[in-house]
């Protein structure tokens, strides 16, 4: 029954992905798109590269101000190989990567997988606030034509905010209140059984460990700053891609701001459960351009696509080799501290 409620989401988000790839394509012939792709300088390609490998050790500081309670040994370097390894993941088997990325500190640190996966619950609710926020932002910056073409866009966004506050709440009362939610647990699964409140219980203290960051209020102000220059890179990466593009200049005249929207409306495609975002980053991201900044079509998604596929190569060179040599380096440990004639 598990293995064919992984096929089914696996064979959804598959669909999902060749849906959205054929909105996004459907009336873009290939030679429009190949020739707007073909006139990029090498040198934009590399500076996408470099500001994208930037954005990893940012993102891997913010998650270590998450882990530092519990597993201060953690090296910036740590976090960060192991988000590469995540967003590598990510691209074969949606949402994967959020294991993979705690199996990683597991085998370099070895901590406790189930507290780590308390902090990657916290770090994504954080990602949707971010998010909501720059939405927030880019309805400031375009209130009419957003509300135009996206008319869900805004109770939508007020609905997520309020969500991830509340959910975000919930984890901090959990979080100060440990011995109190765990004997709660006891009191519903006790009288069940013995051995699962056991289970669920251990399992329980080891998550809510990994909640203590949310606890310290200093660690506040460094999430805070972490969050702005993880999405400031993030929004400098659509800029980079309008200067491949020729954007800054007229006819179009495209600035940071539009950037911001762009990147914030296309980072909605990445919430949409696909293989790496395939398909509803490119719709996001190329429809955005095209009806908010007249950007032709053809042009507006070979944008898409050229970011999306720098992304992708980037993150599997970088996380594929690095998920394989960790796996052979912990089979290594094993063996070697595994007794003699066993």
């Amino acid at each position: 029954m598990a293995y064919l409620n992984r096929f089914l989401r696996y064979f959804i988000s598959i669909g999902l992905m060749g849906l959205f790839l054929y909105w996004a394509f459907e009336d873009i012939e290939p030679r429009s798109l190949w020739d707007a792709i073909a006139g990029i300088s090498p040198f934009w390609l590399v500076l996408l590269v470099l500001t994208m490998l930037v954005t990893v050790p940012l993102r891997a500081w913010r998650w270590r101000v998450l882990l530092r309670p519990f597993a201060s040994d953690v090296t910036l370097w740590d976090a960060s190989i192991a988000l590469a390894i995540m967003y590598a993941a990510n691209v074969v088997v949606p949402r994967s990567g959020e294991a993979v990325r705690a199996l990683s500190l597991n085998w370099s640190r070895g901590t406790k997988i189930s507290s780590v996966l308390a902090t990657v619950v916290v770090e994504r609710t954080l990602d949707m606030i971010g998010l909501i926020v720059l939405i927030g932002m880019s309805l400031l910056i375009l209130p009419g034509p957003i509300e135009a073409e996206y008319p869900w866009m805004e109770p939508l966004t007020l609905w997520g905010l309020v969500g991830c506050i509340l959910f975000l709440a919930v984890l901090i009362v959990v979080s100060r209140h440990r011995e109190r939610t765990i004997g709660v647990v006891e009191k519903i699964l006790g009288p069940i059984s013995t051995r699962l409140c056991g289970i669920v219980c251990r399992l329980l203290e080891s998550f809510v460990q990994g909640l203590a960051s949310l606890t310290t209020p200093s660690a506040y102000v460094e999430i805070i700053a972490s969050s702005i220059l993880l999405n400031a890179g993030y929004v400098v990466i659509i800029y980079e891609s309008y200067l491949a593009f020729g954007f800054l200049q007229p006819p179009h005249a495209l600035g940071i701001s539009s950037a911001l929207v762009v990147m914030a409306i296309s980072s909605i495609g990445v919430v949409i459960p696909t293989p790496g975002g395939v398909g509803t980053y490119h719709f996001f991201f190329g429809e955005s351009l095209h009806v908010l900044f007249e950007i032709p079509m053809a042009t507006a998604m070979a944008c898409a696509t050229v970011v999306h596929a720098v992304a992708t190569l980037t993150y599997l060179s970088v996380g594929g080799p690095a998920f394989f040599l960790q796996r052979a380096r912990h089979s290594r440990k094993i063996s070697n501290e595994r007794p003699p004639g066993k």
